[in-house]
């Protein structure tokens, strides 16, 4: 398979399918254990904040995440879409009610009660959404390049700080994994995957 963009549309088309066929009681189980295993590895890593979503549709569902990460006084992070430039914002979420619809129908935080985060904040770490993921790190997105350009601004604050773009990390359901999802060069690779079977960490991109 090559990548030309065409093979993205079509690879994603069946992903989401496939991950919009699954029953919601199956969704929602994996969920829980998908995200039992990010609390157990952010327990062990020391990170203060983390930069998680709102779930959408048929996504993971990282409510109980996000809920343990209130509890453990951790900062939960939300990202805001910016359809002019499709770029994103961060968010310090500290309860439900401060999300309303935002781009696309996706909850987002209110910026009236949750103001942006400073354009060079370096979050402890990043749960990235897919439509599917693949054993080397791969990541198929949604389209719109949000993700990828998030990472370019994370990567840019991480060098004016003298410091390690913090771990990207994809989280999604064991059966959104494939052999291979089709990359284009300026894609970026994810350091780990979280799904409900496990964590996988790959080998960082020099």
């Amino acid at each position: 398979m090559g990548n030309h963009p065409d093979d993205k549309t079509s690879v994603r088309a069946r992903l989401l399918h496939i991950r919009d066929s699954a029953s919601p009681e199956a969704r929602m189980a994996a969920s829980a254990a998908a995200c039992h295993r990010a609390a157990q590895w952010l327990q062990g890593s020391g990170c203060a904040s983390l930069a998680a979503y709102a779930a959408f549709r048929s996504e993971l569902d990282l409510s109980p995440l996000i809920e343990w990460a209130w509890r453990a006084g951790i900062d939960v992070l939300v990202p805001r879409a910016s359809l002019p430039d499709r770029s994103m914002t961060l968010h310090r979420l500290a309860s439900w009610e401060e999300l309303k619809p935002g781009a696309y129908g996706i909850l987002e935080p209110d910026p009236a009660v949750a103001p942006a985060l400073p354009e060079g904040f370096l979050p402890d770490a990043v749960l990235v959404p897919g439509s599917g993921f693949d054993g080397k790190g791969g990541r198929l997105g949604y389209g719109g390049g949000y993700y990828d350009r998030y990472r370019l601004k994370l990567e840019h604050a991480a060098r004016s700080a003298g410091r390690e773009p913090p771990p990207w990390i994809g989280i999604g359901f064991a059966f959104q994994i494939v052999d291979a999802v089709p990359m284009e060069p300026h894609d970026a690779k994810l350091d780990g995957l979280i799904t409900e079977e496990g964590m996988q960490w790959f080998a960082r991109q020099a």
